[in-house]
Formats: C-alpha cells, structure tokens, sequence
C-alpha cells in the first residue's frame, strides 16, 4: 500500500508523463514555445495559428537593418586593418634588408617587427569580431525546429521583442 507522499509523487509522474510522447525512446514534448535570441521589430509573420508547419519552416522575421550595418562596418574595419598590415610588412621586409645590411639599428628592426606584430593582431581581431557578429545573423529569421501545428502567436507584425526566449509562437 503506498502511503500518501509516495502517491502523490505516482500522481504527479502521471501527470508529468501524459504531457510527453515516447517516440523511438526519445521523449518528445507535446508544446515547443518558440522565442528569439535577438531584439528588434517583427517585420514579418509568414505563419497563422492553426498552421501546420514543417522542420526549417519560416516562422517570422525580426528587423536586421542595425545588424546589416554592423556587418558593413566591420568589413570595413576588417578591410582598413587588412592594408595597415600590408603596410607593416613592407616597413619589416624594408628593416630586415636594411638590418642585413648593416645599415640600420637592431633597435628600428625591433620597431618594425613590434608594428607588424601589433598590425596582424589588429587583422585578426577585426577577423574575429565579423566572424562573430556574422553568426548572430541567422538568428533574425525564426525558422520551427520541429515539424507540428502553429498553436498560438503572441506577436504580430511591428510588435517589438525586447529580450531574448520572450515566447513568440507556440507549436504543437
């Protein structure tokens, strides 16, 4: 006979359990909500509740124009960085020559070295902060991660999503 803790902890296995589907022995829920790792306006909502949709299927759109510009600028910046250290190479290859040659300081070829060292730092920095911002992209199109029937939508066009995982569709 179970006493009363262990039934209702039984109970609410059950009721945890009947809100799951067993598929494969993987357990699957029965509602995904769906947010957005990004903030903006919602441009678009290319769903309606009611809707059955599949995996990769796009949901809504969040406006990018301030990411766009970003992009741009970090182009830009990758591309300034990029002849700078063109530039410090050249002034290196000169200091070695003229090093080799007895006819400059050891102390102008370690200048030389220091400014092309600092230069491709610079290239590899602004490298890494395009790569980066460039992976955020994706996240300004809201695609379903699994196959169902759109349940709810909590946002329409213009509405403003201020924080990331604030729940915009639910799916089911």
């Amino acid at each position: 006979m179970l006493n009363r803790m262990q039934r209702n902890a039984w109970t609410n296995k059950l009721v945890l359990a009947s809100s799951l589907m067993l598929v494969s022995g993987v357990v699957l829920a029965d509602k995904v909500a769906i947010g957005a790792l990004v903030a903006g306006q919602v441009t678009q909502v290319h769903v309606s509740e009611g809707q059955t949709v599949k995996v990769g299927t796009l949901l809504l759109e969040i406006d990018s124009q301030a990411h766009q510009a970003k992009l741009a600028y970090l182009k830009a910046e990758q591309t300034l960085q990029a002849a700078k250290y063109a530039d410090a190479k050249v002034e290196l290859d000169q200091a070695l020559d003229l090093f080799d040659r007895t006819v400059t300081s050891k102390r102008t070829l370690d200048a030389a070295q220091l400014q092309h060292d600092v230069a491709l730092a610079a290239l590899n920095k602004a490298k890494a902060e395009l790569k980066m911002t460039q992976a955020w992209s994706k996240y300004y199109q809201i695609k379903s991660p699994v196959s169902g029937k759109v349940n709810k939508l909590y946002v329409a066009t213009g509405s403003t999503v201020f924080k990331e995982n604030t729940p915009l569709i639910d799916l089911e």
